[in-house]
This record gives C-alpha cells, sequence and structure tokens, in this order.
C-alpha cells in the first residue's frame, strides 16, 4: 500500500491509541509504516469475521463452474463464490450439503444456490465510525508488542478493543430485528404460548 496515512482514520486511530505520530504513508521505510501495512488488512479481516455485520451483508446467486481439480462424489457440483465473499454466512439451499473450498462451493445440488456472506470492504468510508474504531484498536493490538513496551498498557488496548467491538455490535444491532431470521431457528410459541 502506498496511500497516505492521513487519509487513514483506522491507522491515525491505531497509533493513537498507542500513543504514537503515525508515519506520513504505508509506502515510507519507517517500522511503523512497514508495521501498520503489514498488520492493517488483518485487523480488518478479523474484524469482519467476528459477526456478521449488516453493513458488510451481501446476497448472490452463484454460477456453476466447472472444476479442474478431483471431483468430490458426494458433493459433485461447484459453484464460483463471489470475489469478494470474505466470509460465508449460510447457503439457502433446501436441505443440501455443502463446502466452501478456496474460493469455490461444492454442493450435491445442481443449481440455483443463493448465498449470504460478508463482503470485503476496503474502502474505509463505507465502514461506520463504529466499527472503524474497533478496526484501529484491533490494528493497535496487532501492533503494540513491537511498539508498547509495558505489559499493562498492551492489556489496557485489549480491553478497550472488546468495549469497541461490544458497540460495534450493539450500533449494528439496531439495523435489523432481533433474533434469529431463519425459521428452524424460530422459538416454539405454541409451547411457550401453553407455559
Amino acid at each position: 500500500m502506498t496511500i497516505a496515512i492521513a487519509a487513514s482514520t483506522i491507522v491515525q486511530l491505531a497509533f493513537e491509541a498507542m500513543e504514537m505520530s503515525p508515519p506520513s504513508s504505508f509506502g515510507d521505510d519507517s517500522d511503523q509504516a512497514q508495521s501498520a501495512s503489514l498488520h492493517y488488512d488483518t485487523a480488518l479481516a478479523i474484524c469482519l469475521e467476528a459477526q456478521d455485520w449488516s453493513f458488510a451483508s451481501a446476497m448472490a446467486t452463484l454460477p456453476p463452474v466447472a472444476v479442474h481439480t478431483p471431483v468430490d462424489p458426494d458433493l459433485p457440483h461447484a459453484f464460483a463464490l463471489p470475489a469478494n465473499c470474505h466470509v460465508l454466512r449460510d447457503v439457502m439451499a433446501a436441505g443440501g450439503r455443502w463446502r466452501a473450498d478456496k474460493g469455490i462451493l461444492r454442493s450435491d445440488q445442481a443449481g440455483g444456490l443463493t448465498i449470504r456472506y460478508t463482503a470485503r470492504i476496503s474502502d474505509e468510508t463505507a465502514l461506520p465510525a463504529t466499527f472503524r474504531a474497533a478496526v484501529g484498536l484491533q490494528l493497535a493490538v496487532l501492533m503494540a508488542p513491537r511498539f508498547v513496551e509495558v505489559q499493562g498498557k498492551i492489556d489496557r488496548l485489549e480491553a478497550r478493543l472488546s468495549e469497541a467491538m461490544a458497540r460495534a455490535a450493539r450500533t449494528d444491532a439496531r439495523t435489523s430485528s432481533a433474533g434469529s431470521w431463519r425459521d428452524d431457528d424460530a422459538p416454539d410459541w405454541i409451547a411457550e404460548a401453553r407455559r
């Protein structure tokens, strides 16, 4: 990455959390820039993987693909996952079996598979502020062993990260209905009514 670090809210937040001045860009030769460049994608990935965020949720109907590797006899059909699929959350198939393998979804069903997934988002401005704050703290936690000498300070960064992730999750929870959206996970309201 050679973008200006000044344009990255996440990197600014990370260095502020460590009480350090950020480098000018990812491309400079400083240890700080190299560490930020090394850990930035990992910090973002960890936070995206943490839960099914509404702002990163996407759906797609998958096209079939020919697979040149050995075909799994139990899952003979292959479908291309979207290029921006970071975490596969659900395959909406009526009782079908499936497995995700390196950008391919293998299934025992022949077609029409629709998935819900967490998309990889590289534009920071598309991320909610509470999520950017959490990613900044995750980046600080990843870089802290190199730049923070006091273990108590690292422990405080980890505690702040936990709080920031919880805050981001609470904020995101306001964008959807409470409880599970899946029918098979729905509570048995008749049994509850008879209590």
